[in-house]
């Protein structure tokens, strides 16, 4: 498979930096065996396209995983995870859903306010959630009264499954959804019989991404391995 680098552009999540990304080829589908390879070297997915940061003068963005076997909820998450108990979670597999891309667009607009998301949202579900560059990827749907509040999509490869992306209801805040929708997908993955699940980038000193290190153990891809980021950390 063939790799291209971007261009240079603002990082999405810390000021006064620059991101370049390593990109696999769009023509090419990566599919499920090579995107495990790639998942376990700090790789994600993004529609049809693998890709990595490779940042000239960073290297904050840490790829991390749960252990599920070892996951312990902490007392908020506990909370959070009673307080959800009337929701169903359905699987289906990934294509265009006219409700579920209205949900996608509302979230857009609440987490990108003024960004124009509106205009462009059914552009980007296609190519976010329905296009899956041949890897085996679900949907998991979160119902109430058959009325969907989140959606999840997820790959399941033979490493674990990568939360790829989860959008929700905005109009919900008191319940936590999109914690919600992390511990459900630890359970999911353990009734898969898989080990982890990939939680995409973590940066240490930008607060959006805080809401990970609650997830503990938590294990990250620092200088060419996976350790827990614990001890990455005691070691620096």
């Amino acid at each position: 498979m063939a790799f291209y680098l971007s261009a240079l552009q603002k990082c999405p999540y810390l000021p006064d930096q620059e991101e370049l990304l390593v990109l696999s080829d769009p023509r090419e589908m990566v599919g499920s065996s090579q995107y495990d390879q790639l998942l376990q070297k700090g790789f994600r997915r993004n529609g049809p396209v693998a890709y990595r940061p490779m940042c000239p003068q960073c290297d904050a963005c840490i790829s991390v995983r749960i252990p599920v076997a070892e996951f312990q909820p902490d007392r908020g998450q506990r909370r959070t995870w009673a307080r959800n108990q009337g929701i169903q979670i359905r699987e289906q597999v990934p294509q265009w859903d006219a409700v579920h891309a209205r949900l996608f667009a509302e979230y857009q607009c609440w987490r990108h306010p003024g960004g124009g998301m509106d205009e462009h949202a059914d552009r980007l579900y296609r190519e976010m959630i329905v296009e899956t560059g041949g890897v085996d990827a679900r949907l998991l749907v979160f119902e109430q009264d058959k009325h969907p509040l989140a959606v999840a999509l997820v790959d399941v490869l033979d490493g674990g499954v990568s939360a790829v992306y989860t959008f929700y209801t905005p109009d919900l805040p008191q319940r936590g959804l999109g914690i919600f929708a992390i511990l459900s997908q630890i359970e999911w993955t353990r009734k898969q019989r898989l080990p982890h699940l990939y939680l995409g980038y973590w940066v240490a000193s930008s607060p959006k991404m805080d809401y990970k290190k609650r997830f503990r153990p938590l294990e990250g891809f620092v200088a060419g391995d996976w350790r827990l980021l614990s001890e990455a950390y005691k070691r620096e």
